[in-house]
């Protein structure tokens, strides 16, 4: 498990938007310490923020990434819907 903090430097991403992603339902913490709040994440979470950073970065909606993370599309997918 890594604090947020920590797992937001390995990710290269900034804590803020880890919460912000947790907020919007796209990437819950896999745990949130009930006295005092603390998320904590885990490596088995890595593939869908990366996903949802991919997506991000060619420019797709909050919406749209949501509907793509639900229906579990693939990373191979993804690229066939850029060609």
């Amino acid at each position: 498990m890594f604090k947020i903090s920590d797992f937001s430097k390995l990710c290269q991403v900034p804590v803020r938007t880890l919460r912000y992603y947790d907020e919007i339902g796209l990437l819950h913490p896999a745990k949130v310490d009930s006295l005092t709040g603390y998320r904590s994440y885990n490596l088995d979470q890595l593939p869908r923020l990366n996903m949802l950073l991919a997506l991000r970065d060619l420019g797709s909606t909050l919406g749209q990434e949501a509907e793509l993370i639900e229906e579990r599309v693939s990373v191979e997918q993804v690229r066939g819907l850029l060609r």
